[in-house]
């Protein structure tokens, strides 16, 4: 089921609006459909592509490791190490043993995995997944739109109607002039036959 509403909430930031939950409720759905589930606000939207603005596809970054293996040791890993932090912080003494312990620890990875330090655009690239280009040609963007909610687009009637409400507005009605008498295009005030006050 899709559903619109006039205050354009969902249309211009991508958020169903107060209005558009009760129509759902009233619809008996029991979740929001997959229409109102923007990839952006989803967790996997960093796992698609990543196109730049011509659409064309970057290269994937080689060095970033997808395996489903390393990313579940690595994913136990932290929960080990956030579950140790937090009991060693009840005391000092549990404190210093852990940190001891890593910095041994430490010691022993630089031995078997030398430490890489890596630049501001590879840290980068390792966050996005592909790798950045190295000749990157920026254009000018096609059409600009001004800020605000979107107005309705005026056609060629809207603008007859507005030069023939000008034409009409120049035009005088004839009216009765009270001191002569006549439908003229004057009136009592600056009636020609007004006699002038002494």
């Amino acid at each position: 089921m899709v559903a619109t509403c006039t205050c354009m909430l969902f249309e211009t930031h991508g958020i169903p609006c107060r209005h558009l939950i009760p129509v759902l409720r009233s619809a008996q759905l029991s979740e929001l459909p997959r229409y109102y589930l923007l990839e952006r606000f989803r967790k996997d939207c960093k796992k698609t592509h990543v196109f730049d603005a011509d659409g064309i596809l970057l290269e994937e970054n080689t060095s970033n490791s997808n395996d489903p293996v390393m990313q579940k040791m690595l994913s136990e890993a932290c929960n080990q190490m956030e579950k140790l932090i937090l009991q060693a912080k009840q005391s000092a003494a549990a404190m210093q043993l852990l940190r001891d312990e890593l910095v041994v620890l430490g010691d022993k990875l630089n031995e078997m995995v030398p430490e890489k330090e890596l630049s501001q655009i590879e840290e980068f690239e390792s966050y996005l997944g592909c790798s950045i280009p190295s000749q990157i040609e920026i254009h000018p963007p096609n059409d600009t739109r001004s800020r605000g909610r979107i107005k309705r687009i005026k056609g060629h009637n809207d603008k007859e109607k507005k030069q023939n409400k000008k034409i009409k507005k120049k035009e005088r009605v004839p009216q009765r002039c009270k001191k002569c008498k006549q439908v003229v295009l004057h009136d009592s005030r600056n009636c020609p036959n007004k006699e002038p006050q002494q």
